[in-house]
């Protein structure tokens, strides 16, 4: 409990009965509290000393939706970066009108609270893109639901992560083993034990060695537990951008 009087006057005892009496997160949706209440087109990507915000190109980009459960602005500067055309969608679109906008392929953001109680209502729509073979990249909530989608579960963590400093290990491809410095603001994790056979991992915490990343098998569809755009290492991540916006060419 963090309380603020400018005269110094707390009543000490109320404040405590606050914090004992917190619900805590699970079960609760809060990507309903911050996602935008339209749709919009994004503008601007990555800034440059000297040059400002990169420009947001032309209509020939592969065009990637957004949907917003909580997003950082500076993942869609990363998108626009990559090569993208970016509209940004509220949480509780729903997957007809995310197709009716014809993407190349859907973003699922970041956002606060219980990865479970946001997917009552974003699951079945991530459920229905993978059903579409629709290219897909989730970050934090959103490779939490992509996990979910998928079949795996989601478990509350007894220690969150929180931090620029957290070492991620890569456990796929031609780069094996690489380690990554990266940044994690997270209190829930995709459980490892959980993940069925159509799902890989290939990320994973050198901290706790819990869940990292996944890929869904036989899918253009990948998510990481960490926050890419926050650029801590400072460019460790950004191939996750181009591995997205590359493969919508």
């Amino acid at each position: 409990m963090i309380a603020h009087n400018s005269e110094g006057n707390f009543d000490v005892t109320a404040l405590l009965a606050m914090a004992q009496n917190w619900s805590g997160l699970e079960g609760m949706d809060l990507a309903k509290d911050v996602t935008r209440e339209a749709q919009g087109d994004w503008i601007g990507g990555a800034w440059r000393l000297g040059h400002g915000y990169e420009e947001a190109g032309d209509d020939s980009r592969p065009h990637v939706i957004a949907i917003d459960y909580g997003a950082k602005h500076n993942i869609f500067r990363n998108l626009v970066k990559a090569g993208a055309k970016v509209t940004v969608v509220p949480a509780k679109t729903s997957l007809e009108q995310v197709l009716a906008l014809k993407p190349d392929g859907v973003f699922l953001s970041n956002g606060p609270g219980d990865p479970a109680a946001t997917g009552e209502y974003a699951v079945p729509v991530i459920a229905g893109l993978l059903e579409c073979d629709m290219p897909l990249f989730g970050i934090c909530l959103g490779h939490q639901m992509l996990a979910l989608a998928a079949g795996a579960k989601t478990v509350k963590m007894h220690q969150g992560h929180r931090g620029a400093n957290h070492p991620v290990q890569r456990l796929t491809g031609d780069q094996a083993g690489l380690v990554e410095i990266t940044s994690m603001n997270h209190g829930f994790a995709v459980d490892a034990s959980s993940l069925p056979d159509n799902i890989e991992e290939t990320h994973r915490s050198l901290f706790d060695g819990s869940n990292c990343g996944i890929s869904i098998k036989g899918k253009r569809a990948f998510g990481v537990q960490y926050h890419p755009e926050a650029s801590p290492g400072p460019m460790d991540s950004f191939y996750l951008f181009e591995k997205f916006v590359g493969g919508l060419r």
